[in-house]
């Protein structure tokens, strides 16, 4: 009994460990995604293109090493709530990895990507998506459901901004200033951005699921 207990336990870390180094790769994509908007890096953007396979691998990896734990293992309680985390967090993961290298895209094909009229705004919502995801994976990382919880609330704040760059977008556009090309790859970043923090906030509520046994999901008034 106790060679089955460890053997579990191995497969289960095992499983933690990849979904913590997706995690870390999905961030670094993010993050090397925003930097080239910010700095015109195409080095920079077209390393998250070919970066992009590997996250893509290890959502295969992951996905198996969690179907074999549920065969062999037949989990309950909390490893069980571990394990239907991992499953529903890869997906989100995968999904940010996307949005990076959307960005990412959006570098390449624009050579006037970043008017001085919305750097600011652009920048802070930049600055929340990173923090949000890296948030959201620390609250994984260490177990903790108050962090977890606070991540998980998808403030007006992040909300109002995205309007707010789409506000000046179009007035940069009706005033000649960015011409239409750009303004597409401009909403395209800043809607990718936008779908991130969403991500982000999935992935919190799948930790506070696997820490409380509770879905968020169907108590975002409390």
């Amino acid at each position: 009994m106790l060679q089955q207990e460890t053997f579990i336990h191995q497969r289960l870390d095992s499983l933690r460990t990849r979904l913590l180094t997706m995690g870390a790769k999905t961030q670094q994509a993010l993050d090397d995604a925003s930097m080239a908007v910010l700095n015109k890096d195409l080095p920079r953007a077209a390393a998250v293109l070919d970066g992009d396979c590997e996250i893509d691998a290890l959502e295969n990896e992951i996905d198996e090493a969690a179907l074999t734990c549920l065969a062999r293992s037949q989990p309950v309680a909390r490893d069980l709530r571990f394990i239907m985390a991992s499953v529903r967090m890869v997906l989100d993961l995968e999904r940010i990895g996307d949005e990076a290298v959307t960005i990412a895209e959006r570098v390449l094909l624009s050579e006037n990507l970043l008017p001085s009229s919305i750097e600011k705004e652009l920048t802070d919502l930049m600055v929340r998506s990173r923090e949000m995801l890296h948030s959201a994976l620390e609250a994984f990382r260490e177990e903790d459901a108050n962090a977890a919880f606070a991540v998980s609330r998808y403030d007006d704040e992040t909300a109002q901004l995205m309007v707010t760059i789409f506000q000046r977008i179009m007035q940069q556009v009706q005033e000649q200033r960015v011409d239409a090309w750009d303004s597409m790859h401009l909403i395209l970043i800043t809607r990718a951005l936008d779908r991130v923090c969403r991500r982000a906030e999935n992935i919190a509520e799948h930790t506070y699921f696997m820490i409380e046994g509770i879905s968020l999901k169907h108590c975002k008034n409390r």
